[in-house]
């Protein structure tokens, strides 16, 4: 695995022995990257692994990254990328005094995860999601990500699937806007249906906390 692009280009990022580690490969990445525009964005990396796209986004320039990843080799092998490609602003949990404003790992399951991000009030522009293949974890992930309100207005949210697997869009408020497909793995691209885009506009009470 490497930097593809930007300030931390061709470095070179480890991941660790671990079956869940299924690393998205430089082709995905790449094309990802040339339908996204990371420059400036808020982007929440879901089923992180080592961190690869969302190190990739801080390499073109997001502002902020925040990553969410339960498996703790995993979780190490971010915080150790994100030191090999050169950031100053190392997160320890996000609670360590070395913890810099613009980055973040998040060593929580997505669902806890993503209701901690709700509970706090964040909302972010790009939302990537990369779920263990044909586990059932799509739908249940689109609904937090809308429940909690964590997508910006205009944001988007990517995800990256079997190409077997259906994504629940309607269902669960989003409408696809895009889908690509590299061999057996998808890249479905989604945006809130208006009215939902709307109403996450709105000021309004959030859900419970991270064990709500």
């Amino acid at each position: 695995m490497r930097i593809i692009a930007g300030k931390a280009r061709g470095r070179g990022l480890i991941a660790p022995k671990a079956k869940v580690l299924r690393p998205t490969t430089d082709r995905v990445k790449e094309s990802l990257f040339n339908i996204l525009d990371a420059e400036g964005k808020q982007f929440l990396d879901l089923f992180a692994g080592a961190g690869s796209v969302g190190i990739e986004a801080l390499s073109r320039g997001a502002s902020r990254v925040t990553f969410v990843e339960s498996h703790r080799a995993c979780a190490e092998a971010i915080r150790t990328n994100i030191k090999r490609c050169g950031f100053a602003n190392i997160p320890l949990n996000g609670i360590e005094e070395e913890a810099g404003p613009d980055i973040e790992v998040i060593e929580y399951s997505v669902d806890r995860g993503l209701k901690l991000l709700g509970h706090r009030g964040q909302q972010f522009d790009v939302i990537f999601a990369d779920p263990p293949y044909e586990q059932n974890l799509i739908g249940e992930t689109l609904r937090l990500i809308r429940t909690q309100r964590l997508m910006s207005q205009d944001g988007v949210l990517v995800i990256q699937h079997s190409a077997r697997e259906e994504i629940p869009a309607g269902r669960e408020g989003y409408q696809i806007e895009d889908s690509r497909r590299y061999g057996e793995t998808a890249v479905s691209f989604l945006r809130l249906k208006r009215s939902e885009g709307k109403e996450h506009s709105r000021s309004g009470d959030r859900s419970a906390g991270p064990d709500g």
